[in-house]
């Protein structure tokens, strides 16, 4: 039996949770007629080793190095030639920021032209004269038979990205899937740089956002649902005295789940400390849940009693950000063993959903009054969040009298908004038969 050779990059570490601790990966490993080689940014193969190393898995540090200056050109073409809603708010807010003007009216032009297919496959075609990031040494030591870029959009400025590798396999005529990473990746993070022989996405939604703003041809893209979501679905949780007991709350009292915006989403350092406040000041038990991206900066706010703080690993750098497996499934208790959900624009949103859980979203400033491209609430005009509050009914507090009173409502009134959570997390996470890995395993070996 002949064996093949697949290429998995892991420059992103959330595709440690995303892929490679699903079934996805279980599948993959479990094949004797395959070698997987796990592509990691230097100074990583060390942990990508120990957690997923094994007889037919192979990781290669590569080496990471800046952009060269025609590469950096592309980059910003790329960001400014992709024509949503998310982009046109991302240029207002670095005109707010800037008072750019003369940017501003040029990068709008680039995005005017970015909505024609034809400028579309004209950059593309420009593109591909770019540098392949340096993998060339890899393709002549493995000679794949296959590369799976799981961020087909990561667009760090560097040459180490999955787009270089896509680039890299298409010159040497290796066949490529590539992936989206998450449920904004096709309207914010910037225009399609080079297209694979397969897109894998996780929703229908996402499909068509690349077929309609990417020029994706609808039969070279493939939906097979959120792999990481199965062990959502189907995993057993601990029980709610032992969890309780775990993390020093009352199973016999409600529990209201906080996810905190971090301080790069608000601005600045003081509507966390007021939200904490005023959340604690409901009297039921909270359980504070940090991001694993930024910092939070809660000030003089001092825990009280009904509080607790649940810390998981946190970066300040977001392709630094890890959440291990561990991790992973106490995140999923905390959701399942709470009342309410409150938290800001994040994927928690669809989380919640999946636990079918109210959710309030947080939708002020605190106390200030901040010109719209400083606000919370801009987040929730993007194309993805504006669609998942649509569709899920999701109610967003603009002031402290709302906040308190959703939550008070959701914690009486815990069936309300059901139907609207449940068309949230069947369009939004979609699949839910606890399969997704295995049918991004069948996408990945029936490309062999």
């Amino acid at each position: 039996m002949q064996t093949k050779t697949v290429f998995i990059s892991c420059f992103f570490n959330l595709v440690a949770r995303n892929v490679l601790e699903t079934s996805f990966f279980q599948k993959l490993r479990s094949r004797t007629d395959l070698k997987i080689v796990l592509l990691a940014p230097q100074g990583k193969g060390d942990f990508f080793r120990k957690e997923f190393g094994g007889s037919n898995v192979a990781v290669e540090e590569v080496p990471t190095r800046p952009m060269s200056k025609p590469g950096l050109l592309f980059h910003l073409l790329a960001w400014n030639l992709l024509r949503t809603k998310s982009k046109e708010i991302h240029r207002f807010v670095q005109l707010g920021k800037d008072r750019n003007y003369a940017r501003y009216f040029f990068t709008s032009a680039m995005n005017w032209f970015g909505g024609r297919p034809l400028i579309r496959r004209a950059f593309r075609y420009f593109d591909a004269f770019m540098p392949s990031g340096g993998f060339d040494y890899l393709f002549d030591r493995y000679r794949p038979d296959l590369v799976f870029a799981t961020d087909i959009q990561d667009l760090r400025v560097q040459e180490l990205s999955d787009t270089a590798l896509i680039r890299a396999a298409r010159r040497r005529g290796v066949n490529s899937v590539g992936m989206s990473r998450s449920w904004d990746s096709m309207t914010t993070k910037g225009l399609l740089r080079t297209l694979p022989d397969l897109l894998v996405v996780q929703t229908d939604n996402i499909k068509s956002q690349a077929v309609a703003y990417h020029s994706v041809p609808a039969d070279r893209v493939v939906v097979v649902g959120v792999p990481h979501y199965d062990s959502y679905i189907t995993g057993t949780r601990t029980s709610r005295e032992d969890f309780f007991k775990r993390i020093g709350l009352d199973p016999a009292k409600k529990l209201i789940f906080f996810a905190p915006p971090s301080d790069i989403w608000t601005g600045d350092k003081s509507l966390n400390p007021f939200l904490f406040k005023t959340i604690a000041s409901i009297g039921e038990q909270v359980v504070a849940r940090f991001p694993i991206f930024g910092e939070l900066d809660l000030g003089d706010f001092a825990r009280p009693a009904n509080m607790v703080f649940d810390r998981p690993t946190n970066s300040d750098n977001l392709a630094e950000a890890l959440l291990a497996k561990k991790d992973d499934a106490h995140f999923a208790n905390l959701l399942y063993h709470s009342d309410v959900v409150v938290t800001g624009p994040s994927s928690v949103i669809l989380d919640a959903s999946l636990f079918n859980k109210p959710t309030i979203l947080i939708g002020f400033d605190g106390e200030k009054i901040k010109p719209y491209w400083q606000r919370l609430s801009r987040y929730y005009d993007y194309e993805h969040q504006d669609a998942a509050i649509r569709l899920g009914e999701l109610r967003v507090a603009k002031s402290r009298g709302e906040l308190v009173e959703y939550i008070k409502e959701g914690l009486s009134q815990p069936k309300r908004g059901e139907e609207g959570r449940r068309r949230l997390a069947n369009s939004f996470c979609q699949d839910l038969d606890g399969r997704s890995g295995e049918r991004l395993a069948a996408a990945i070996t029936d490309n062999l």
